[in-house]
């Protein structure tokens, strides 16, 4: 039997304060109530799927990681298991990263978050794709304040991706980040030939993606996108979408 790897991409579910464009809260934990009644639903799925995810990759961004922190517990793992890398944090665009009175999102560190209660965070590992803070002194692919839409997709998530994909050594992998990153590196994996011709579209809270490609191969299949059907009441028919303006349908 032809051994597969598979990678799912997950988005979060509802949060305590929604995220409005040039407004914010751009760093916004999950609802108390909903939100992690949804990250529950998301967990679960994950765990019952016939492969699920081993590593589980996050976005240091909190609505990330306590979604991120379910999936390890529903998977059987707990501290040490959660890999924060700063190339899955959202798109790093003033529109969501810059409030009105000019306060820039702040990227915590790993520490931060650790002494917030996030001990499922694994502090040995090193960011894959660390963020440039010199705008002046970019490496190629890295995040930086401020990225265009084309610097995401064609840099940003393709290097991620690829090094993500490295270290993860073949092994299933799950990837929670926010919509533009989780886009851009979809794109890459699904290799279509232009964004037109492209199956990625919007998508909705506690959406779940998954490719798949077999052992030694290099092409991905696209299997499931954004998937809601775990999800629970209404939240099961796919909503709050957002897209990539590239990408929107």
């Amino acid at each position: 039997m032809t051994t597969k790897q598979h990678v799912y991409f997950v988005r979060y579910g509802l949060t305590k304060y929604p995220l409005v464009e040039n407004e914010g809260p751009y760093d916004s934990p999950l609802h108390p109530i909903h939100g992690y009644e949804q990250g529950l639903a998301i967990s679960r799925k994950l765990a019952s799927m016939p492969c699920p995810p081993e590593v589980v990759y996050s976005s240091s961004l909190h609505r990330s990681l306590s979604t991120s922190q379910m999936i390890v517990h529903a998977i059987g793992k707990t501290k040490n298991s959660i890999l924060v890398e700063d190339g899955l944090v959202e798109w790093l665009t003033p529109s969501l990263t810059v409030e009105p009175d000019g306060t820039r999102l702040k990227i915590r560190s790993v520490q931060d978050r650790i002494d917030m209660t996030f001990d499922e965070i694994d502090p040995s590992y090193k960011s894959v794709n660390p963020v440039a803070w010199d705008p002046n002194n970019v490496p190629d692919g890295a995040p930086y304040f401020f990225e265009t839409e084309e610097y995401l997709i064609e840099k940003r998530a393709k290097v991620t991706m690829q090094k993500i994909l490295e270290h993860a050594d073949g092994k299933n992998i799950c990837i929670v980040s926010h919509v533009p990153c989780a886009q851009a590196m979809c794109l890459y994996l699904e290799g279509a030939p232009t964004v037109k011709e492209s199956k990625i579209g919007s998508w909705p809270l506690g959406g779940i993606t998954m490719f798949t490609r077999d052992e030694g191969s290099e092409k991905w299949n696209l299997d499931m996108y954004a998937d809601c059907s775990h999800m629970p009441g209404e939240y099961k028919n796919g909503l709050k979408e957002w897209s990539l303006p590239s990408l929107a349908k």
